[in-house]
């Protein structure tokens, strides 16, 4: 049995145990999809077995203080990796004094309406109550339980004030070296897990954003030519329905320059005289007539 679990693949990351208690970090990281590429974690984009799925670190605290077996307490929370990160910062920037907390609630509510939650909390404090130097001044404090889930405004939940009931319940008092350790070791194991996952993932990400715009491009490309109008106003491949001389393109014209009828004998002259015969009572008359020259030529003159 002791060589099964030597040979047993685990995602544990690093694990620091006192006489005891222990507390462990997993790998529970995972990628983005391809359509947040850029992020590299994943944040709830896609659902594994209907769960969304997000990139974290699990820590767990194992108390076997009262004993092994049923007595042994275990409790969990996820962190996000730059949640490690961030608590990492507190050690190498010197912090004396630090205290950061975190609740979460999840889940379908039961029979009785209440939901899985969670508490995480650490804190540094240079001396106990008394007054006196603390050797291990990292406590870390893990309680498992239920709440009551309220839904907010913006689509998201919160733990109801005095809702939450504790079902499991275990802290470790760590040293700086500890601590410094286990977060050093596991903000490795991330910065080495970006290295690795990040050149397929960027590569198919930037091919995939690539194709997308040059695909929105030629749409739009499409959609320009077949807009309503082209850039005279006009369908495209309409002729106007006037042309330049406001009649209709391919119709004869009905009336020419003077405002005339078209192909009709024009009953004035350009001086504004009939060119009709002259009338029956004059062609009577014609010879007796002492202006018979003038009438053949212009009645008027010019």
């Amino acid at each position: 049995m002791n060589q099964n679990y030597q040979t047993r693949i685990s995602p544990q990351i690093c694990k620091v145990q006192t006489d005891r208690k222990l507390i462990a970090v997993y790998d529970q990281l995972k990628c983005a999809a391809l359509t947040h590429y850029a992020q590299l974690h994943a944040k709830g984009e896609y659902k594994e077995n209907d769960h969304k799925a997000n990139s974290l670190i699990k820590v767990t605290i194992q108390d076997y203080s009262n004993g092994t077996g049923d007595k042994n307490v275990i409790a969990q929370f996820n962190l996000a990796p730059e949640q490690i990160q961030f608590i990492l910062t507190r050690i190498t920037a010197g912090f004396q004094e630090f205290e950061w907390s975190q609740s979460k609630i999840y889940g379908a509510p039961d029979a009785q309406g209440y939901s899985t939650a969670q508490q995480f909390s650490i804190s540094r404090h240079t001396n106990d109550s008394s007054g006196r130097p603390m050797k291990s001044p990292w406590r870390i404090q893990i309680v498992n339980g239920k709440g009551v889930k309220v839904q907010n405004q913006k689509g998201g939940s919160y733990m109801k004030s005095g809702s939450f009931l504790s079902e499991k319940n275990a802290f470790i008092q760590l040293t700086d070296m500890d601590l410094y350790t286990l977060l050093k070791r596991t903000d490795s194991y991330i910065t080495n897990w970006e290295a690795c996952m990040a050149p397929s993932l960027i590569a198919n990400g930037k091919q995939a954003y690539e194709k997308q715009q040059q695909d929105w491009q030629a749409q739009n490309q499409a959609q320009g030519q077949d807009q309503g109008y082209a850039q005279d106003g006009q369908y495209p491949e309409q002729n106007s329905y006037y042309s330049q001389n406001g009649q209709y393109p391919g119709q004869n014209p009905d009336y020419p320059q003077n405002e005339q009828y078209q192909g009709q004998s024009q009953d004035y002259a350009p001086n504004g005289q009939y060119q009709n015969p002259a009338p029956d009572y004059m062609q009577n008359n014609i010879q007796n007539n002492p202006y018979q020259n003038q009438a053949q030529g212009n009645a008027y003159a010019a």
